[in-house]
């Protein structure tokens, strides 16, 4: 495949080819019971979604679910290289885990040096950790603001011919 050359052209098949995915998100949908949600931003920049419940609890689910389990790598992200945003959480999870071994480290080397004295808080792990934490919850933040609140809506009356459909689907 390659990228329609006309404007019109590309703006009228990004139309039908989105209305085929979603039909075919609905149906994915029924049939297995899965929430499915899609985002799509037109040519012009305009963004469109699709999701079986709301796209916000989809989209809520697999944040969680990713950073509860950040080493799992799904075979399309192994085999295309992981999204700029799982990369910046696993790069992110990745210094936090080098500093929380530091920090182990230190507070042995500390027991070891002055037994039965307690350990003085690291102020500047601390303050890494706020950073990090920070710059988490701006990624979410930015995730959250983003303009979806224009949910695509169906109109089931419209359904693509079967002409289309054929027209649309490789051979």
């Amino acid at each position: 495949m390659k990228l329609v050359e006309s404007k019109d052209a590309r703006y009228v098949t990004f139309s039908k080819r989105k209305l085929s995915l979603f039909n075919k998100a609905i149906e994915f949908s029924s049939l297995t019971g899965a929430d499915v949600g899609i985002f799509l931003i037109s040519p012009s920049g305009r963004p469109y979604s699709y999701a079986s419940t709301s796209i916000e609890n989809i989209t809520h689910k697999f944040l969680e679910w990713k950073l509860e389990n950040p080493n799992v790598v799904d075979q399309d992200q192994a085999d295309e290289g992981k999204s700029n945003v799982f990369k910046t959480f696993d790069d992110l999870y990745e210094e936090v885990q080098i500093m929380n071994e530091k920090e182990k480290n230190r507070k042995w080397r500390y027991k070891i040096l002055y037994p039965g004295s307690q350990v003085p808080p690291d102020k500047q792990r601390l303050e890494k950790l706020v950073a990090h934490k920070l710059r988490l919850e701006k990624i979410k933040e930015e995730a959250n603001n983003y303009d979806l609140t224009e949910k695509f809506e169906f109109d089931l009356n419209v359904v693509p011919s079967q002409d289309e459909g054929e027209s649309s689907g490789t051979h």
